[in-house]
């Protein structure tokens, strides 16, 4: 039995559903909903009466592309149209009433939020009292009605479109308006992978097709974050993780100079930007390093939850340190920076915890948001002793299981570059549908090379398949290669100097 076959039989046994993984997904029609019509219209009227239009972004990969599709469209639609994304650490998330009230001075008489909108409660009661019209394509959770003139929303959609993300929505708010573009679909491509989504009805085409484009002729603003080969994967580590990056540094870049990026045609000036996210996205692997090791140094890694707090933190790698911690001792993990009297914190946690249960009965909190697996919120530095107390008390009563990962196991000989290739058929994994969990058990290692000081590993097996792994935790790092029982991780292809080589991405370590 090939890789593939292993694969199929693995991840889906019903036949009948496997068809659907391996056959190419086409674009659905266009959204009929009744609030796409809307939109059509509302626009419709906007060009002709000559009026502005603000859009209102975000500072993540998916508010990013999604601001630069709808700006990109309108523009070419014939409106004239603007663009704003707040700043991360000063501003926050969302649509503020500062920004409404801007607008109105500049006189924008209609604002447009991309991947936001349907919490910004306050700022959506004063454009109604400004009398401003306010469209808002969101995909976050709603909580309560949204006060707006049109709502585009997975809700307000048909089934089909019930799993996009922020910029699919806008993408598909193009289509409705006949301003369908390759250059759009790639993008919203780039932020489906990037903000996780589920990879089934249309979600699963936009990837797919987008893909297809890319790897026949991509945009020049993507090829200059990453030339190809594209998949899920190149994507997700090379091209998300540079755009997320320079909204997270917001204290040393302006994210709305990434949009300016992806409208601009400039070739000089598209390159002066790739080297200016490299820059940022370097400085945002160092930041996250530092912070990791302090953070790693302070935790008490006896607690059933692991918290940190220092002002020294910088508030847009607190995440990513969090997430890191998390992986590597399998607990709920909290890293909090502070400034101006309020602690911010991310949270991440392992599969089986569920962060906004646990924390369904604290008061005290300024801000929250998330869901099961990662959340972030603000406590003011007065209300720190009682959350403290609240974990401890809570964690005495709160249960939850980690769900115990799942893997396949494979042979040294399923690992070369034409088996995974042949893996291509089932792409995108993803979210729904992910690449599998491996394993190579009792594994030959020749050698073992410690890569910037210990911070990484490679280990070469006698096959001559080379297994990484990166961010090695200091466990890893008492324990003999050759008392290795099993390796679990991922395969990809790594193309260097266009020589093709099999690598195998370390996950798990068993001992």
């Amino acid at each position: 039995m090939n890789l593939l076959e292993k694969v199929l039989n693995y991840l889906e046994p019903n036949v009948e559903k496997q068809k659907y993984w391996m056959e190419t997904q086409s674009l659905f029609s266009p959204s009929q909903a009744e609030c796409m019509l809307l939109f059509k219209q509302e626009l419709e009227d906007i060009k002709e009466y000559g009026e502005r239009v603000l859009v209102a972004g975000d500072y993540d990969c998916d508010g990013i592309c999604a601001t630069t599709i709808m700006v990109h469209g309108l523009r070419h639609y014939g409106i004239d149209c603007g663009f704003y994304i707040p700043n991360r650490i000063k501003e926050g998330y969302g649509l503020s009433i500062n920004t409404v009230e801007l607008a109105y001075k500049k006189g924008y008489s209609t604002i447009i939020t991309v991947d936001n909108g349907v919490k910004a409660f306050e700022a959506l009661e004063r454009a109604a009292q400004l009398n401003m019209r306010v469209i808002v394509t969101d995909h976050h959770t709603i909580d309560q009605e949204v006060d707006c003139d049109i709502l585009i929303h997975p809700t307000t959609l048909e089934d089909s479109f019930s799993n996009l993300c922020g910029a699919a929505i806008a993408y598909e708010c193009m289509r409705v308006l006949d301003m369908d573009n390759p250059y759009y679909l790639q993008l919203a491509a780039i932020a489906s992978v990037g903000d996780v989504m589920e990879v089934t009805k249309e979600t699963r085409a936009i990837i797919q097709q987008g893909l297809l484009i890319m790897n026949k002729q991509p945009d020049p603003h993507i090829h200059a974050l990453q030339p190809g080969p594209y998949d899920e994967t190149t994507i997700g580590f090379q091209i998300v993780p540079k755009l997320n990056a320079v909204g997270r540094l917001a204290d040393l870049a302006n994210v709305n100079n990434v949009v300016r990026f992806f409208l601009d045609l400039n070739p000089m000036n598209i390159q002066k930007f790739k080297e200016q996210a490299e820059y940022i996205n370097n400085t945002r692997k160092q930041l996250s390093d530092v912070v990791y090791n302090q953070a790693i140094s302070k935790i008490n890694k006896e607690e059933d939850i692991l918290l940190v707090v220092d002002p020294s933190f910088h508030e847009g790698i607190i995440g990513l340190v969090a997430g890191r911690i998390m992986n590597e001792f399998q607990k709920p993990t909290i890293v909090m920076s502070e400034s101006d009297g309020i602690c911010k914190a991310s949270m991440r946690a392992p599969d089986g915890f569920d962060c906004m249960e646990f924390f369904s009965s604290f008061s005290y909190f300024s801000a929250f948001g998330g869901h099961k697996l990662a959340a972030g919120f603000s406590v003011k530095v007065e209300d720190m002793p009682s959350f403290v107390e609240y974990i401890r008390n809570r964690c005495q009563t709160y249960r939850f299981e980690i769900v115990e990962k799942k893997y396949m196991v494979i042979e040294e000989s399923d690992c070369s570059v034409a088996e995974i290739e042949s893996l291509n058929v089932l792409r995108p994994f993803g979210q729904g549908f992910p690449f599998p969990n491996m394993k190579l058990e009792e594994p030959k290692i020749k050698s073992c090379f410690q890569i910037q000081g210990g911070k990484h590993c490679k280990y070469t097996l006698q096959s001559n398949l080379e297994c990484m792994l990166f961010n090695q935790s200091r466990e890893n790092t008492f324990h003999s290669p050759y008392e290795i029982k099993g390796l679990i991780g991922t395969l990809s292809i790594n193309t260097f100097r266009q020589k093709r080589s099999v690598n195998f991405l370390i996950d798990e370590i068993e001992y």
